[in-house]
Parts: structure tokens; C-alpha cells; sequence
């Protein structure tokens, strides 16, 4: 199962298009810009010709004008409008021609509702066409609704045509789809036909990776019996032989899939895994070299074979495919290429190298991940100077993260029972770098709501505040640990109604501005809040602040039902342990079923 993910992964990157919507929906959508003059109102096959009744007729003026004013409106980049007059005029002369033009601008528009609309004009136009129906599949795919875009698959399938529902498959999987809800269009798609041998392929491969290899052998035998010549079956056996550990035949069924599509790069790589499996990595990297070879610069491929490399114990290979990436400056910006030749150079010992690595990892998603690992690796050598020393190098490199960086040091120090000597370092820090230093000021001000000094909190937020007055993270901090912990209500309903209102949307501004009605009685504004809250945000704290602003309304089964849900939802609950403790009649009634890390709602929630 494991090894299935990581084979999807790494084939989306080998398919002939980033997205198998694109290249699939090219073929006959040609998206070269037709002029008004180039279109006449007309059939272009005898399948059209029976869907419309139109008969073969020049351009009148009217539509001649309407055509003309929607090129003008594309010319302006208003795409939405022209696509709009040439589905209306689509409709009107029932022509194929407007139809596709008006999917195609449609599709410029980036409006998935007119997309939809205009090629299902497309499609009643020309019922013998894949293209629109694997534009529909992409639009709900794009959207999520994987089982419809399967759907949609099959109908081009059943066409006679190729609906490319295995690349469909492997994207869907790596996006997220579960193979349950991509398996019922499919099984009632092969229950009225049976020899399609691309759904059998398809199927098999969702039930490998639901586990049932032998259901899955017995539908590639099936599809085989019918098209022995089809790569997708050798892909795939060779995916389900490399998942039942049969590595052997896995190369085998890669090589007689590379044989019919030598140009398939996912054959080299299939073949490659199977080498792997087999301990020979000399054979592995020869194919890798194939594919580096014929794509030096998809550095997403690079890292993905090292992965590749590194799940099967040879850090040295990975190490080799990395090196020409990290001497190439244009690949400088990639924060995964220096996390995994961070991880490649630990896996070497080389734990100088990884932490020169880790700190080369630049602003974005994955800084504070590289420098959190950097610290981990020095900890667990008792080097916590070196580990402080490190981070300190960085502040200049990355002035910007000089707070992501300094949160990282107290952390380090607090964890090692040094709290003294975090204070002093930041607040040494604050004093350097004054009057810039309103992060530190935040940071320090949250320390001292955590140690419960009230004084020293609202010392720097009232600073930050004289600075900054619309700074919401101050404001939500400072009221919110106002109407918590002391008897300020009324204040802390003031500093929190402007959060409020400078960010309406904020799932943590809205609950603490309930939290503040409920502390005020105000129990109608509480729970109205707080259920807004939940809704954006479902976090056990705020099930806790919704289950008693319910209590204390009168409203006791419902506020059951919202903490059976969330003790269900949350593994960890201990706002809701300590409300239970104070409430103990707010326990539900029936015991909840085993809690989960999910954050899907439970039925036992009905939160408005």
C-alpha cells in the first residue's frame, strides 16, 4: 500500500501533462483564436448534422455583430462576456462551432459555472466528441467531485474513445480521492459493460489499493484477455506486483509494457523500483539516468527519485542525484530540495553538512520546519549552545524571520528548564532592537500571560497597542486574556468588538469576542458568536465556550450534542475535561464512540 502512493506520486510527474485534464482535452479543442470572420454557421459531420437543424448558411448581421463584439470583449481580456455571446449564439444557430469557441473562452475566464455550461452545449452539439465531456470530468475534478469526473470518464470510455482513466486515476488518488469513491461509478459502469478492457485496469488498481490483490489479478486477467497490446495493463500489473513484493515480475510486466510504449517514461521508472526491491541499485540508476537525462531540469522528478532512493536505505544514490540540483542557482529557492539533502546528509552522518543545508532552506512554508530539525539534531547531542549559536547566525541572513528564529531559542531554553535565560535573551533582544520590535514585544507579552503576569502583559500589549491600534492579534490577545482571567469585562468587550471589526472573519477573534458577551451575560450575542466560531474553526477550546454558553442559555441537549461531537472529534479535549469537571451534568447522555485525530464533523453535532 505504501509503495503504491509513492509509485502514484512520482508517476503524475512522468504523464505527457502536468494536469491529465489539459493534455487529455487537447486533442480536438484547439485553443488557436478564431476571428468572427472565420466562422460560418455550419455542420462538420453527419453526427452534428443529425443532433442540428441548421443547414449550411452564411453569417446575418445580426450575429455577425454580436461575434465581432465578443472577439472585442476577449481582446479586452473580458473573457467571461465572450464566451457568454458565443454560447447565446450557440444556442440560437445550434452550431458546433460557436459552442467549442465559447468553451474555449470560457475556460480563459476562469469561471468553472460558464465552463460547465458551454461545453455541455458542446456536448448535446456533438454527442461523438471526447473533448467536452473530459473538460466537464476536469471541472469536477478540480472541484473535488471525483466520482462524477469518473463518470464522465466512462461516458467517453463507452464511446469508443480513450477516456485516459488510468492517468485520470493516478492523479486522483495523489489529489486526495478515495478509492471507495472513485470504485462505484466503475462498478456500475463494468456491470453494463463488461469488456471495456480500461475499467477493468482501473479497477484493479483501486482495489490493490484497498488491499484485495487477488480481485485485482483477476480483473487485469480479464483485461488482458481482451487487449494484450494495452500499456496501462502492464503498468499496472507491474504496480500490483511491486506491491505484493514480487519485484521479479514487476520488471517483467514493466519491460513488456515498455516494449509497447517505449516512450512512456513511467515504464523506466517502474522498472527502476523494481530494481530497487531487488537491491540492485546499480540497474536503478541507470534507468534514473534515462529519466534525468531526457528532463535535466524537472528538479520535482530529481527529488521525488531521491525520496525514491532514501525509502530504500541508499542515501548515497540520493546524495548523487541531489548534488548537481544544489550547485544549480536557478534550483537556490527550493526549501525542499535543501530539507531533503538536509535529511539525505543525516542519514550519511554528516550532521555539519545537514545543519549548513537546513539553514540554507529559504523564507516560505518549510523555514521554520529546517531550522526546528537543525536544533533537534544538535539537542539530541546535548549541544544546546551550538544549537542557540546556530540560530543566532541566521537572524542576519533572514532579518524578516528575526521572530520565527528568537521563538525557537526560548523554546529551546524553556524545554531545558532555562526560563531565566530565555527572559533575559529576549528581552536583551527587545532592548537591541527598539523601536522596531513589536514581534518581540508580542512574543514577550504571550510569555507573560503563560507565567500568568498579568502586569508585564499588559505593559508591552498596551505599547504594541499605542503603536499599532489596529493590530489584531494584540487586541484579541489582550481582551481575550482580560475577560479570561480577570473581572474587566466590559474592557475586554471594547478591545475585542474592534478586533472584530478589523477582521470580521477571524474564527479566534470570534469566538473570544462570544467568550466576552458570555462573561457579561449576554447570552444571546454568546451563543451566536461562539456557533460562528465553531463553524469556521472546530477546536475543542471553543466546543467548550459554545457547550456552556448553551448550558447557561437553558439549551442542555444541545449542548450535549456538542460536546459528544467534539470528544468524538478530538482526541484530546482538555478544556472540554475541565468543563465536565465543573458541569459534570453537561456528560451526554450515551457514551461516544472512539475519538479520532479527524476534523470532520460527527453526527452528533448540530452546530446551526
Amino acid at each position: 500500500m505504501r509503495q503504491r502512493t509513492i509509485w502514484l506520486s512520482m508517476a503524475a510527474l512522468l504523464l505527457p501533462s502536468t494536469l491529465w485534464s489539459i493534455s487529455s482535452a487537447s486533442a480536438d479543442d484547439q485553443t488557436t483564436p478564431v476571428s468572427v470572420h472565420d466562422i460560418n454557421i455550419r455542420q462538420h459531420d453527419v453526427s452534428t448534422q443529425e443532433t442540428a437543424g441548421t443547414s449550411q448558411e452564411s453569417l446575418d448581421g445580426a450575429t455577425f455583430g454580436a461575434l465581432l463584439g465578443a472577439d472585442i470583449a476577449a481582446q479586452r481580456g473580458d473573457m467571461g462576456l465572450a464566451a457568454r455571446t458565443y454560447l447565446q449564439q450557440s444556442r440560437q444557430h445550434r452550431d458546433v462551432t460557436l459552442a467549442r469557441r465559447a468553451t474555449q473562452m470560457a475556460r480563459l475566464s476562469n469561471d468553472p459555472r460558464l465552463v460547465v455550461t458551454a461545453a455541455n452545449q458542446w456536448a448535446a452539439l456533438d454527442r461523438q466528441s471526447a473533448t467536452p465531456r473530459r473538460i466537464l470530468a476536469a471541472v469536477a475534478a478540480e472541484q473535488g467531485e471525483w466520482a462524477t469526473a469518473m463518470a464522465l470518464l466512462l461516458e467517453v470510455d463507452a464511446s469508443g474513445q480513450d477516456g485516459d482513466i488510468e492517468a485520470f486515476l493516478e492523479d486522483a488518488i495523489t489529489s486526495g480521492a478515495s478509492a471507495e469513491e472513485l470504485l462505484a461509478p466503475l462498478e456500475n459502469y463494468i456491470t453494463r459493460q463488461p469488456d471495456r478492457p480500461h475499467a477493468l485496469t482501473a479497477r484493479a488498481l483501486l482495489r490493490s489499493l484497498q488491499g484485495n490483490n487477488d480481485a485485482a489479478s483477476r480483473d487485469l486477467e480479464r483485461a488482458e484477455a481482451l487487449d494484450a497490446t494495452l500499456p496501462s495493463l502492464w503498468l499496472a500489473r507491474s504496480q500490483i506486483a511491486l506491491d505484493r513484493e514480487d519485484a521479479a515480475a514487476a520488471l517483467e510486466y514493466a519491460r513488456r509494457g515498455h516494449q509497447l510504449a517505449p516512450d512512456d517514461n513511467r515504464f523506466i521508472l517502474a522498472m527502476a523500483q523494481a530494481n530497487l526491491a531487488m537491491n540492485d541499485v546499480k540497474a536503478a540508476e541507470q534507468q534514473f539516468d534515462i529519466l534525468i537525462s531526457e528532463m535535466p531540469d524537472n528538479l520535482q522528478l530529481r527529488l521525488a527519485l531521491a525520496q525514491l532512493y532514501l525509502r530504500n536505505d541508499q542515501p548515497k544514490a540520493a546524495r548523487r542525484l541531489l548534488t548537481p540540483a544544489l550547485e544549480d542557482d536557478s534550483a537556490s529557492s527550493s526549501g525542499e530540495l535543501y530539507m531533503l539533502a538536509g535529511l539525505v546528509s543525516e542519514r550519511l552522518e554528516d550532521i555539519g553538512q545537514a545543519l549548513t543545508l537546513y539553514a540554507r532552506v529559504p523564507e516560505g512554508e518549510q523555514f521554520v520546519a529546517a531550522r526546528v530539525r537543525g536544533v533537534q539534531l544538535l539537542v539530541e547531542r546535548q549541544r544546546i549552545d551550538d544549537a542557540l549559536d546556530w540560530l543566532h547566525k541566521q537572524e542576519s541572513d533572514y532579518p524578516d524571520q528575526h521572530a520565527a528564529l528568537m521563538e525557537l531559542s526560548l523554546s529551546l531554553l524553556d524545554q531545558n528548564d532555562q526560563r531565566t535565560r530565555a527572559d533575559h535573551l529576549l528581552d536583551s533582544a527587545i532592548e537591541d532592537r527598539a523601536p522596531d520590535n513589536d514581534a518581540l514585544l508580542y512574543i514577550r507579552a504571550v510569555r507573560a500571560i503563560e507565567h500568568q503576569d498579568l502586569k508585564a502583559m499588559e505593559r508591552d500589549m498596551r505599547t504594541l497597542l499605542t503603536r499599532d491600534p489596529d493590530n489584531v492579534d494584540a487586541l484579541n490577545a489582550f481582551g481575550y486574556t482580560l475577560t479570561e482571567q480577570t473581572e474587566r469585562h466590559e474592557e475586554a468587550l471594547e478591545l475585542l468588538e474592534r478586533a472584530h471589526r478589523l477582521a470580521p472573519d477571524s474564527a479566534a477573534v470570534t469566538d473570544s469576542l462570544g467568550w466576552a458577551h458570555f462573561h457579561l451575560g449576554q447570552l444571546d450575542h454568546a451563543v451566536a458568536l461562539l456557533k460562528q466560531a465553531y463553524a469556521m474553526m472546530p477546536d475543542e477550546e471553543v466546543a467548550a465556550h459554545l457547550a456552556e454558553a448553551l448550558w447557561a442559555d437553558g439549551d442542555s441537549e444541545q449542548a450535549r450534542r456538542i460536546i459528544a461531537g467534539a470528544t468524538t472529534r478530538f482526541r484530546h479535549h482538555p478544556t472540554i475535561d475541565d468543563l465536565l469537571t465543573r458541569y459534570p451534568l453537561l456528560t451526554p447522555l450515551s457514551p461516544a464512540p472512539t475519538a479520532t485525530d479527524s476534523s470532520t464533523a460527527t453526527s452528533q453535532e448540530n452546530t446551526p
